[in-house]
């Protein structure tokens, strides 16, 4: 997304709002962290008035919020209610498959192709940006499956409220076996769309977004879980 901004000195409202996006799911800017209106106004060659309108789509998505006295600050990671997200995610999964899909084109079979090649070089690398960002395109890529506009928008708004907090937490973790656990997801999603299966697809999204459910529940009490866990990006 960054890569769009060098082509165009004046990106549009959704191009902007898509990268500030990113910039908070990958944890670019941390929780309790400043967006300045101006500043990022400046940044995009736009004025405050699309700035403003951004600021606020990201308000109502719940990555951001306004607060007397501290301005416009990305907002806190909760457990709790990351556990409600997934539950949320895995119903949605499921709706994928009741509604109207579009053709499996030969951009999305080259695309998980290149995203099996990818996860496969995180191995070993402990880089949580570089795993955000090639999670970030498998959601994309489930999110080509249907035509139906509100599902993928509210898709989208859970997606990106809770994979910051996954993101966090992969420190904690095997970092080895949470690549392999998406290397086999992207895998095997890639064989299901080869035999034109999306019910299949779905499913095995639904079994992986199962699994990461359990990890985090499994991980309720974390006492010593700090802001400084955000580094090392």
């Amino acid at each position: 997304m960054e890569s769009l901004l060098s082509q165009s000195a004046t990106p549009d409202k959704k191009t902007i709002f898509e990268t500030l996006r990113r910039r908070i799911c990958l944890l670019d800017y941390q929780p309790g962290d400043s967006l300045n209106e101006r500043v990022l106004a400046e940044e995009f060659c736009v004025s405050r008035t699309p700035m403003r309108a951004v600021l606020q789509r990201l308000e109502n998505d719940g990555l951001i919020s306004s607060q007397h006295g501290r301005g416009t600050i990305v907002t806190s990671i909760d457990l709790s209610e990351m556990r409600e997200i997934y539950a949320l995610r895995i119903k949605l999964a499921e709706s994928i498959a009741d509604m109207p899909v579009r053709q499996i084109s030969a951009v999305l079979h080259e695309e998980l192709n290149s995203l099996a090649s990818d996860t496969a070089a995180l191995f070993g690398l402990q880089n949580k940006k570089a795993f955000g960002a090639v999670s970030i395109r498998l959601h994309n890529a489930i999110q080509l499956l249907t035509t139906n506009e509100i599902l993928r928008d509210f898709s989208d708004m859970l997606f990106y409220q809770s994979a910051r907090y996954w993101f966090l937490l992969l420190s904690r973790l095997d970092w080895d076996t949470e690549v392999q656990d998406m290397l086999d997801e992207v895998r095997l999603i890639a064989r299901c769309l080869e035999a034109e299966d999306i019910a299949a697809a779905v499913t095995t999204r639904k079994v992986h977004l199962s699994l990461v459910m359990a990890r985090i529940i499994k991980i309720e009490d974390f006492p010593d879980l700090h802001l400084e866990d955000l580094q090392g990006r």
